[in-house]
């Protein structure tokens, strides 16, 4: 009886870490500031300039994630999918962008036929938006925010394009683009 008890409360501790660990911005099952190499074991990351330079196309894994380095501000590597879904709407892609080993900044692209269903997802995920005027005539963005990132949804004309940013991927944009590697006390 004992034993079960503990099991219980050992199932009830790892079920609670798993959702505080998912408690800031994320969709699926990858969450902003995780690391590369995590990511990269659990989403089978494939190496596009290796497939290129062997085949010709690129290798996109099982789960369809193809990556490659980057030599600019915004990623020291990326990563594209074409074949997630949120909650069963399928996306026209997720692209991943890691700087200092860790997931800064990640986007998805849909149908806008899908913008509901989207929209849906966020607000329940993530409660109401801010609405912000948009420039030239555009739909309004819808924002969520928190101390540690923030989440911009985009209506066009076509597409739904959704952004999710960590609050400290400016920073880290800077310290890369200014050659310096991030500190650690």
């Amino acid at each position: 009886m004992i034993l079960r008890m503990l099991a219980a409360c050992l199932l009830a501790l790892i079920a609670a870490a798993a959702a505080a660990a998912d408690a800031q911005y994320g969709v699926l099952d990858f969450t902003l500031g995780t690391s590369y190499a995590r990511l990269e074991r659990d989403l089978d990351f494939r190496d596009n300039d290796a497939a290129l330079a062997k085949s010709g196309k690129p290798d996109l894994g099982r789960r369809g994630y193809g990556c490659t380095a980057r030599d600019d501000d915004f990623a020291d590597n990326a990563c594209v999918s074409h074949q997630e879904r949120l909650d069963g709407v399928e996306t026209r892609e997720v692209r991943l962008h890691f700087l200092e080993g860790r997931l800064q900044q990640f986007s998805l692209t849909a149908e806008v036929r899908h913008y509901d269903a989207i929209m849906g997802y966020l607000r329940a995920r993530y409660g109401a938006p801010q609405t912000l005027p948009a420039e030239g005539g555009a739909a309004p963005v819808l924002q969520w925010r928190d101390e540690g990132a923030r989440v911009d949804a985009h209506r066009g004309k076509d597409l739904v394009f959704v952004n999710f940013e960590l609050a400290s991927y400016p920073a880290a944009m800077k310290r890369k683009r200014d050659g310096q590697r991030m500190q650690c006390n």
